[in-house]
């Protein structure tokens, strides 16, 4: 598996007649993009040109799946509303494939990944490599994750399952690939690859990327679909277990993807110093690259929070754990920061890099305060309401952050480092049924908390802290699930 990287050829300006332009585009593949050095008008074949309603639409069906376990039980009481509810967005994802297919396999020139990718020349094998490795392959992965969402109450693993449960889940997953098509639609569906520019190169400019670009994103798309699975599982677990064995599988099935997404992450130059300039010159990436932090955060923080948290019972110590839990975050945010923060040149020195690990702090803060109050208003279906959502704050952090400002970037370690305190912080604090957990895991959580320090102190890259918070969080998991089944036996 090769790794591609951006290559810029040296080009003068474009020049169209009496048009002097330049087409800016992001990359649409893992792989290399270019300048222009000629170009010509083009014609309003765009979609965006032909029917610009089109994506605003769409993505507003989109948003409405956001709150499926309230709109969706309304709409199915109107009959063929419903059908309208769950099914209009993956038709019209299906329409954006139908329009792209045919621009691509009748050589359109005036389509834009016609004319800076294919020649009059191309061969079919050419043109179903680009539908399967370029913008097509995006389309595709959502129209997936869209699929799996509505059909998932025919799931294996919930074969045996109440009809009312699996509605839940379907419910559940709706929701949570709404909320993340809404987090991805300003990074994989920009103007540029849906509207005409002011001009098009004569010959292509752009060369087809390999298979290993589809084979990337398939693998992110299903890190996000399991991710889905587990936070739409775990929350019936909180009073039965009837999702168990649908939890189970999809966690199992992230311990495979996530070593293989690790991998093709690591051929890329994302969080190098090259990398810090242009964040989001190739979106692919960026989204690639927030879909990996939010996976590993579910399958080492959510999912073993989920199903050992209904130990703990509902004691006077939470109240405890909770305000040393967040108080603790809060701390390590501001410590973790300044570690990041001297780590990429880009934001300076000296007062620089204390004023926004504090601008860092205060976002952390204040999110997690007011995510907290959420069970208040009735969204408390968890053992630890306040701490569920406090730790859905950090999920969240670096997806939502990143689309306002680079340094959100920057708290990669820090929701590592506050996932594994959150999840040990109650075990240690309050009284539960599993006293002989105590002690080893105390122990364990000081030497992790020394191994942090010592690392952070002698890290000289950015990567190499997250790497060690990575596998800091990583090992934790392993630590807290098998020792729970030694300790409590």
């Amino acid at each position: 598996m090769s790794r591609h990287r951006l290559q810029l050829e040296p080009a003068s300006p474009p020049r169209c007649r009496s048009v002097h332009a330049r087409l800016s585009l992001r990359p649409l593949l893992f792989g290399p993009s270019a300048t222009y050095k000629e170009c010509r008008l083009p014609l309003e074949h765009m979609l965006g040109d032909v029917a610009p309603w089109y994506l605003p639409l769409l993505f507003g069906g989109c948003m409405l799946w956001c709150f499926a376990p309230g709109l969706l039980p309304w709409c199915e009481e109107k009959g063929v509303l419903g059908l309208i509810y769950k099914w209009s967005p993956p038709a019209m994802v299906v329409g954006l494939l139908f329009y792209r297919a045919n621009a691509i396999f009748s050589l359109d020139s005036s389509h834009l990944e016609v004319a800076t990718i294919l020649t009059p020349s191309s061969t079919r094998m050419e043109q179903l490599k680009l539908i399967f490795t370029g913008q097509g392959a995006i389309e595709g992965a959502l129209l997936s994750l869209m699929l799996f969402s509505l059909l998932s109450p025919k799931l294996p693993s919930l074969r045996t399952v109440g009809s009312e449960h699996r509605q839940a889940v379907q419910q559940g997953l709706m929701r949570h690939s709404g909320w993340w098509i809404l987090i991805c639609v300003v990074l994989l569906f920009p103007d540029s690859r849906y509207f005409e520019p002011s001009s098009l190169p004569s010959s292509p400019t752009v060369s087809l990327a390999s298979w290993w670009n589809l084979a990337s994103i398939v693998c992110f798309t299903l890190l996000l679909i399991m991710s889905g699975e587990i936070v739409a599982s775990t929350s019936l677990l909180t009073t039965n277990d009837s999702t168990s064995l649908l939890f189970q599988r999809a966690v199992l099935k992230l311990l495979i993807l996530l070593p293989v997404a690790c991998y093709a992450m690591g051929q890329t130059d994302v969080l190098s110093e090259a990398w810090w300039a242009r964040p989001l010159h190739n979106s692919n990436q960026t989204v690639a690259l927030m879909i990996l932090v939010y996976s590993l955060l579910i399958c080492c923080v959510h999912a073993p929070a989920a199903w050992m948290e209904s130990g703990l019972g509902q004691g006077d110590g939470q109240s405890v754990s909770m305000t040393w839990g967040y108080g603790g975050v809060v701390v390590l945010t501001f410590l973790v920061s300044i570690g990041s923060v001297s780590q990429v040149a880009l934001f300076g020195t000296g007062t620089q890099i204390v004023l926004v690990s504090i601008r860092l702090t205060s976002f952390v803060s204040l999110a997690g305060a007011l995510s907290m109050l959420l069970p208040t208003m009735g969204y408390d279906s968890a053992h630890r309401p306040e701490l569920w959502w406090l730790r859905f704050t950090l999920y969240l952090a670096v997806p939502v952050g990143t689309l306002f400002s680079v340094s959100f970037w920057l708290l990669i370690p820090l929701v590592f480092a506050a996932g594994v305190l959150t999840l040990n912080l109650p075990w240690i604090l309050e009284e539960h049924p599993f006293e002989l957990f105590r002690k080893p895991l105390l122990g364990w959580s000081v030497f992790l908390g020394l191994t942090a320090a010592l690392g952070s102190i002698f890290a000289s890259t950015y990567v190499e802290m997250v790497l060690l918070f990575g596998a800091i969080l990583v090992a934790n998991a392993l630590f807290v699930t098998l020792g729970m089944k030694r300790w409590t036996l």
